[in-house]
């Protein structure tokens, strides 16, 4: 992945919490806060839950070694005018 979606997600949602609390007593409470939010999200991921779906690549890659072109090759070229 070219992004960082996921560690955006993880900030936002450590900030929400972090807004209900809004004065921590210690360090040691912060880092509760930060790992149950990293446990739920580990749950969340482990639950069996597809976020990337791979069976679209694994089908133009097995199209692509077999030599089949794809819709977009068969399509006539447009000429261009001017």
């Amino acid at each position: 992945l070219r992004t960082t979606n996921g560690v955006e997600r993880l900030n936002e949602e450590i900030r929400r919490r972090e807004r209900v609390i809004r004065i921590f007593p210690n360090r040691e409470s912060v880092y509760r806060l930060v790992g149950a939010v990293l446990i739920e999200i580990d749950e969340k991921w482990m639950s069996g839950r597809k976020y990337l779906d791979m069976s679209e690549y694994w089908r133009w890659r097995k199209m692509k070694e077999q030599g089949v072109r794809s819709v977009n090759q068969e399509a006539p070229a447009i000429k261009r005018v001017g």
